[in-house]
């Protein structure tokens, strides 16, 4: 059957997105229309918005809460009505399919695709390995973020460095995916939790999901507070892990100098710093501080996540009241308030998470 959408478009060289009103038909193979109930803005579609070398029309976003309308032919893991979360790491990647990338035509008959998926609209059309059912009673406030923001933050700290009971770390950067990560150290045990950025509001945020310390890195040598925090029995100081959040390329060598280093000839190896933010350009580390403290510098995508066996975990978090998804949402924003949550996010007006909300 057809489905009337309305979706936002990013047209070629434009930084402003525009509204059209779509006819969803034809569905490839293994395609799904949802229905949009609640999606997240993330910081990294700022990237694809402001690019100067992008020269093609595009669809946003990739995280959602929604239900299932309708499924192509070849779609057996979801049925209509099935509440879903998108995402934009694939569910089985190793079934031997790789998904395929969203698109719509327009009425004017062009087409306008995705990087992977959709999410910006009232329905979105999604390749079914970008879906994973929602757990009974997820809220909409955990099901908006969970895709992109709690995914990354949270699995880069259980997932990419397998964070333990008593490890100490720090994040670097306290928004929407930094205070992911620190919720998911203090949930795990780490100790002690430390959070670091420039902005004061967000440092106090960071503390209500587990922040132990808060540093503002404009008013100290955040490095030498975190080594002041984190002595060890070895006489070593630093951090065992350290998330940098930021994607800040000339912030890497000085949180990777907030790890602990290791000692030579005892055959204790350093820490490792994590990168979770995207970094824009290239950045040079110290290597003398990588080498000789036999650090580690750790790549993370995704949070390193497997969506249908860690989304149930972060439900169960929600459910237990050790994470709360509604103190993440500090900003809400209606379909046709999308280009202001842009904005706001574009300008540092958000604290937490912002999310577009289309059913109450």
């Amino acid at each position: 059957m057809a489905v009337e959408a309305r979706i936002a478009v990013l047209r070629a060289g434009r930084q402003t997105l525009e509204f059209r009103d779509v006819t969803l038909e034809a569905l490839r193979p293994y395609e799904v229309v949802v229905r949009q109930k609640a999606f997240g803005v993330c910081h990294s579609q700022l990237d694809r918005i402001f690019a100067p070398s992008r020269t093609e029309p595009m669809l946003l976003g990739h995280e959602s809460i929604g239900t299932v309308v309708e499924v192509g032919a070849e779609v057996d893991y979801v049925t209509p009505g099935d509440e879903v979360l998108t995402t934009w790491i694939p569910r089985a990647p190793l079934d031997g399919r790789p998904p395929v990338p969203s698109q719509v035509t327009l009425p004017d008959g062009s087409l306008v695709g995705s990087h992977n998926v959709f999410t910006w609209g009232t329905h979105a059309v999604v390749d079914e390995q970008y879906l994973v059912k929602a757990p009974e009673g997820t809220p909409a406030d955990l099901g908006s973020i969970i895709g992109c923001a709690l995914m990354t933050g949270a699995g880069a700290v259980m997932n990419s460095a397998l964070v333990r009971a008593g490890q100490s770390v720090a994040v670097w950067g306290a928004g929407g995916v930094g205070l992911c990560a620190l919720a998911a150290a203090a949930i795990l045990g780490a100790s002690p939790v430390v959070a670091v950025d420039v902005d004061d509001d967000k440092l106090k945020l960071a503390q209500q999901f587990g922040a132990t310390d808060v540093i503002n890195a404009k008013k100290c040598d955040p490095v030498e507070v975190i080594r002041a925090l984190t002595p060890h029995d070895d006489g070593t100081r630093g951090v065992d892990y350290a998330f940098d959040c930021t994607g800040i390329g000339t912030n890497i060598p000085v949180s990777l100098a907030s790890v602990r280093p290791g000692i030579r000839g005892a055959g204790i190896r350093g820490g490792a710093d994590v990168l979770v933010g995207i970094p824009r350009v290239p950045f040079q580390l110290d290597s003398m501080d990588l080498l000789n403290g036999e650090k580690s510098l750790l790549g993370c995508v995704g949070g390193s996540c497997a969506p249908a066996r860690d989304f149930e975990t972060f439900v169960e978090w929600t459910r237990d009241g050790r994470f709360d998804p509604s103190a993440l949402v500090t900003d809400r924003f209606e379909l046709d308030e999308l280009n202001a949550a842009v904005d706001a996010l574009h300008e540092g007006r958000v604290r937490g998470r912002a999310v577009v909300e289309l059913e109450g």
